[in-house]
């Protein structure tokens, strides 16, 4: 009898020292979480609205963050394609660990469309979508760029 107490007893402190581990390797997970965003808060620097100061003399730095709006072929379910890329005149934003495109939206009269999202030095800021374009009137590229802020640029259809 007294061997089945000891048994028990063992049993629920394991049990205890297991959901004890757990608990401290969740905690460790969500202290991991919360340093990543703390870090990626720490990398972007400016989320102010930018615009390029005299549009018939653009900067080598405005043209590197202009989104630049193409549009491809519509396939057979009626689709266009869309296609972005920061920077525009063939000069394209860098992709580093300290300096990037973090984020890109499109949308097509006011309503996003797409977005994507990019870690850091991992890719450049390009994408595609696949947009049904029917009574269209605008196409609204967003970018953010970690240190030089948000820019925008619209193509009237």
């Amino acid at each position: 009898m007294k061997r089945r107490k000891l048994l028990k007893s063992i049993g629920a402190l394991g049990i205890i020292g297991l959901s004890s581990a757990l608990l401290s390797s969740c905690k460790d997970d969500d202290n991991k979480k919360t340093n990543v965003v703390q870090e990626e808060a720490k990398s972007t620097k400016n989320r102010q609205l930018m615009k390029i100061k005299d549009p018939s003399k653009p900067t080598k730095a405005e043209l590197k963050h202009t989104p630049e709006i193409s549009l491809g072929d519509k396939d057979s379910k009626g689709f266009t394609k869309v296609e972005i890329t920061v920077g525009s005149n063939g000069i394209i934003h860098p992709t580093k660990k300290d300096h990037w495109i973090d984020y890109l939206k499109l949308y097509k009269d006011g309503v996003l469309v797409g977005e994507l999202n990019i870690e850091a030095g991992m890719a450049r800021g390009f994408s595609g979508f696949r947009v049904n374009l029917d009574g269209v009137k605008s196409l609204r590229a967003v970018i953010g760029c970690n240190i030089h802020g948000i820019w925008e640029n619209t193509l009237l259809l």
